[in-house]
């Protein structure tokens, strides 16, 4: 029985138990949809945290993308557009240069130091540099000499001046320095050469580094960079947009900085240290505007219509006879000086300037004389014996037709005769077209540096061959005028007037001309009955007559025109006037040319 109660006790005691545990299980079965809710919510926690990690890690990202700045370096090749080893990279006024084509202008980096291409150096910085070919040699003028450098002579640092690689010639940068107004500075001590001149002095705008910063090759913070800068570096400002500024720096790159590390921007003006040369012009001793006749001398005996065509010219007081004349290609010239009218023309008051031409005795091949340095010393050195010997006051070269091929010979044969010139006290005047761009080889700038006068010849308008038309309107005088006083102070500045005009004829559809001396022209048009009308284009009187089965036309040069012309040249306050030729003239006209007169007739009174 014993064992049957306890028998009994246990499966009680287990019923019980079975008892609790499922109502246990009930309880915990009555908790599980809150728990499962919990288990379920935690994966989607997990993949917001995740999404919102690689949101911020693709922010991160996109910012640093956008905003952070860029560590790539530039391609210096790239843009320094491919110059480098011995080739040097030139700036102008911050600008790379470019020849007219857009081709790059390249210097040369040599034995340590730059060599600058001698056309762009001519073309642009100092025309004054002169290649004498023939002997080898570099030429530069200055108002008392000529200095001559041979290959292989130093300049001021002691490197060789020049050299000539076989194709072009090329002059050392120090050199250019010594005798032109440019600063400069260059960078050889890396692959991509470079080399900064600036011809002006025009002031600078500069700003401090406030911190360190990278120069970029464009504005915006993904640009490349092209060089660091340290805080207090200077640059120079070049443009200044809403958040960067286009800079020069002095290790020599241009390129961006942002705004907000600069200081506040400073104006510097470039110091210069730079003296030019003086040049000395002599000109009329008591103040006196040339009033210059031009006296037409073709043989000796030519001489002796010296009191015939000066009866009528009081107010002249320079005489311009045309006495020397080229006569070879080597320069040999014949000569009609005579002392005897020297001294007639100084008892009347008047300078002599004698005339050397190259065209009254047949064509001269200039691509002879003019090249040759030995040629142009030894016709400089004739005519300036010359003229000591007679007693010349000045001489007044009239070269025409000169090509453009021979343009800087010519400069050159006139640089150096000034100096010939000057020093033994003769006026050296120069005869020149009206300028345009066609003859702008003549170099009136330079030839005013050298020479003490630039006459300006405002004839030939419409000249023998050509379209008909007037010898000389008053806006073709005009450009004379203002083009001359663009290049050259106005006291040196003559302005020469026609004492002739042409009459031109229509037959047969052919047209040509006949110059005529005014005097002979105004018997012709008396004779012919024509009637003139003023013509306010030309400023001029002008008529036409039918001749049979021709057709006569004349822009007449007179006392309308040439009053015209003279109160243009008053009002312009040039140094003197001239006339082509004496002995033209009718009575009065010198009157008219008077410019040392004050009171001035009004033009177009018989018009």
């Amino acid at each position: 029985m014993t064992v049957e109660n306890n028998t009994s006790g246990r499966m009680e005691q287990a019923g019980e138990t079975k008892g609790r545990s499922r109502a246990a299980g009930r309880r915990r079965n009555a908790q599980r949809p809150g728990e499962q809710k919990k288990h379920r919510s935690a994966p989607v926690l997990i993949a917001l945290l995740l999404l919102l990690l690689i949101g911020c890690i693709g922010g991160g990202y996109v910012y640093v993308k956008k905003y952070m700045p860029t560590k790539e370096r530039a391609d210096l090749n790239e843009y320094f557009d491919n110059v480098a080893g011995n080739n040097i990279l030139i700036y102008l006024n911050q600008e790379i240069v470019k020849n007219d084509k857009g081709y790059l202008v390249i210097g040369r980096y040599q034995n340590g130091q730059v060599y600058l291409p001698f056309d762009w150096v001519i073309g642009t910085l100092n025309r004054r540099f002169y290649w004498a070919s023939d002997v080898k040699q570099l030429f530069y003028s200055e108002p008392e000499e000529t200095i001559k450098i041979s290959e292989g002579d130093p300049a001021q640092d002691g490197a060789q001046a020049f050299f000539w690689d076989g194709k072009d010639l090329f002059l050392n940068v120090t050199l250019v320095s010594q005798y032109t107004d440019i600063r400069y500075h260059a960078h050889t001590d890396q692959t991509n050469k470079r080399i900064f001149i600036f011809d002006n002095d025009s002031p600078e705008k500069q700003a401090t580094l406030k911190g360190k910063e990278s120069v970029r090759v464009l504005g915006g913070v993904k640009s490349p960079v092209l060089t660091d800068l340290a805080k207090g570096d200077t640059v120079t400002v070049l443009e200044t947009l809403e958040n960067w500024s286009k800079v020069s720096t002095n290790d020599g790159y241009i390129g961006y900085l942002r705004n907000k590390k600069l200081s506040e921007i400073t104006e510097v003006t470039p110091e210069d240290n730079f003296t030019a040369p003086v040049f000395k012009h002599i000109l009329r001793e008591d103040g006196s505007k040339v009033v210059m006749g031009f006296h037409q001398i073709t043989t000796a005996a030519g001489n002796a219509t010296f009191d015939t065509v000066t009866a009528n010219a009081g107010p002249m007081n320079v005489i311009a006879p045309t006495w020397f004349v080229l006569t070879t290609s080597e320069g040999d010239f014949l000569s009609y000086a005579s002392e005897d009218y020297v001294s007639k023309a100084h008892a009347k008051g008047y300078q002599v300037w004698a005339t050397v031409n190259n065209f009254d005795s047949g064509k001269i091949d200039t691509s002879v004389l003019l090249p040759n340095s030995a040629l142009r010393e030894q016709l400089i050195n004739g005519l300036v014996s010359t003229a000591q010997q007679v007693g010349i006051d000045g001489l007044n070269i009239d070269f025409e037709q000169i090509p453009q091929s021979l343009g800087r010979d010519y400069v050159q044969f006139m640089r150096e005769l000034s100096i010939a010139c000057r020093k033994a006290g003769i006026i050296l005047s120069v005869d020149c077209y009206v300028p345009y761009n066609y003859n702008s080889y003549y170099d009136i700038g330079e030839l005013g540096t050298f020479c003490d006068y630039v006459v300006i010849m405002c004839y030939d308008e419409h000249y023998s061959g050509g379209e008909e038309g007037s010898v000389a309107s008053i806006s073709y005088t005009d450009r004379g005028i203002q083009e001359a006083l663009k290049n050259i102070a106005p006291e040196q500045i003559i302005i020469a007037v026609p004492f002739y005009t042409r009459v031109w004829i229509t037959q047969n559809g052919k047209t040509t001309s006949d110059a005529m001396g005014i005097k002979q022209a105004r018997e012709w048009i008396t004779s012919k009955g024509i009637e003139l009308k003023w013509d306010e284009t030309t400023g001029q009187n002008y008529g036409e007559i039918q001749d049979g089965d021709s057709v006569k036309k004349v822009w007449m040069e007179d006392e309308d025109s040439l009053n015209l012309k003279i109160k243009h040249i008053r009002e312009a306050g040039v140094g003197g006037v001239a006339a082509w030729k004496l002995g033209q003239e009718p009575t009065g006209f010198w009157d008219i040319l008077n410019l040392n007169m004050q009171e001035v007739p009004e033009p177009g009174a018989n018009g």
